[in-house]
């Protein structure tokens, strides 16, 4: 059913691979035509870049997205040996990976009991942000001048794709599963957890900026707004 858009590609709005002979591109899938692919908000990886496989590199990449470096790319379609959906290289949370690509391991543990802090020293963090997200958080928390707010990451029912993104500012409530980042902290209850964890929160400003974006592996369908999913 792709991201729910009857006059859009199939592939519209989804997190894809794309894969070349021995790189593979990470991205939103905005269209093909004419023997191009175009993706956005896009990473990319040659094998053995940073000493990691591009297996290596695909399997964090499910879990917890990836850093842009492209805007917006376009791509030869003649040179692409694959493009397929990331969730098709990984199972989501629970489920087992395909043979495509290596296992990377477990999905990290989420502890749920009230008033304990995710994320100590040497693991992975549930959420990531990234600095221009601490930036922009940290900006607008001066704003409320009220102590004891951390930022909340939620999820509900609505938008085109099933699933809607929620962010405001909060105190800490009983069964939050609590990130600390760099002069805050960020909370996400329970069942948006199981949702939002190894997203990766960024943020656009200036004119074309898009505000808090949103890159969520566990995502199957995206909407090519970016602010509503499926599971």
């Amino acid at each position: 059913m792709g991201t729910f858009h009857d006059t859009r590609d199939p592939l519209h709005g989804i997190t894809v691979v794309a894969t070349t002979r021995d790189t593979v591109f990470v991205g939103r899938c905005h269209e093909r035509a004419e023997g191009t692919v175009v993706l956005v908000d896009a990473d990319e990886h040659s094998e053995g870049q940073d000493g990691k496989t591009n297996a290596e590199y695909l399997a964090r990449a499910a879990r917890f997205g990836v850093w842009k470096k492209h805007d917006r790319i376009v791509l030869d379609a003649a040179d692409l040996a694959s493009l397929a959906p990331l969730s098709d290289f990984y199972g989501r949370p629970g489920q087992a990976a395909t043979k495509r690509a290596e296992e990377s391991g477990p999905p990290p543990a989420v502890d749920h009991t009230a008033g304990e802090t995710a994320g100590s020293a040497g693991e992975d963090q549930p959420v990531v942000l990234t600095p221009a997200a601490v930036a922009e958080v940290k900006r607008l928390l001066a704003a409320e001048a009220e102590p004891g707010l951390g930022l909340r990451l939620g999820v509900a029912g609505g938008g085109c794709s099933g699933l809607t993104y929620k962010t405001e500012f909060s105190a800490r409530r009983d069964g939050d599963v609590v990130v600390p980042e760099d002069g805050f902290e960020v909370y996400l209850d329970r069942k948006s957890a199981i949702y939002l964890r190894g997203i990766t929160l960024d943020h656009q400003s200036g004119l074309g900026g898009k505000g808090f974006q949103f890159q969520n592996p566990n995502a199957t369908n995206t909407c090519g707004c970016g602010e509503s999913f499926a599971v």
